[in-house]
């Protein structure tokens, strides 16, 4: 029953992409360009990119968890933060590897072949960078399922968002040559990493409310004329 989860995660962070996020991001960039110049911008590009890489977060993270919502709306709003961990990185994963496969394409299409390997760690960087994202598209949906399985959606939803657009505003650094490609796939990773390791962390740690609400299986204790020895009265011959 999980999996349309991941399918629709997938279609729905599409279109949410192509007609709410592009449309948005365009809408920004006219509107600084109309306000400031264009070398201005360029010059001040780490800054004035932020708008364009927190929307990103904020739609597909928005995107991603909508499916996760219908789930716990359809619970009746009361599902165990591992639950909501599981499902939204079914909801992750959907759209990860939508993603993952559609950049794929378009590298073969370009006539990727075993040859680059003769490039080391360029000839792969792609694979490199899917692999991860993958991961981190996953991760950061979990993380913003299980808070809203803590009754704390819209907090957690604000975290992932941030997370995300954390991730792309590396892509500014590499247009403005701060970073080589070998350095910001090596970030990618490590945030990557970073971010699935808090939430498997979350995964396993029970909370003070988790362990008081598990059973506790009842102890049989022996019965008292089984285990103690009842002395007999002395006969005193009185």
């Amino acid at each position: 029953w999980f999996w349309p989860v991941l399918a629709f995660s997938a279609l729905f962070t599409v279109l949410a992409l192509t007609f709410i996020q592009i449309p948005i991001q365009y809408g920004i960039s006219q509107g600084m360009v109309s306000t400031w110049d264009i070398n201005v911008l360029d010059d001040w590009l780490l800054l004035s990119a932020i708008p364009s890489v927190l929307v990103s977060g904020l739609v597909q993270e928005g995107a991603k968890m909508v499916p996760v919502v219908v789930w716990w709306w359809h619970s009746g709003k009361a599902i165990t933060p591992r639950m909501g961990i599981f499902i939204g990185a079914m909801a992750g994963a959907g759209f990860g590897l939508f993603e993952a496969f559609w950049a794929h394409s378009q590298i073969f299409r370009m006539g990727w072949t075993t040859d680059l390997f003769s490039y080391g760690f360029l000839g792969i960087v792609a694979f490199w960078e899917r692999f991860f994202t993958v991961g981190f598209h996953t991760a950061v949906a979990a993380l913003a399922g299980y808070g809203l399985a803590k009754g704390k959606g819209w907090q957690f939803y604000l975290i992932s968002s941030a997370l995300h657009g954390f991730l792309n505003w590396g892509a500014v650094f590499y247009q403005k040559q701060y970073f080589t490609v070998t350095q910001l796939e090596i970030c990618v990773a490590v945030i990557a990493v970073l971010v699935t390791a808090a939430v498997l962390w979350l995964r396993w740690w029970k909370s003070r409310d988790e362990l008081l609400a598990e059973p506790v299986e009842p102890v049989e204790l022996a019965p008292l004329a089984d285990s103690v020895e009842i002395p007999k009265p002395v006969e005193t011959g009185v």
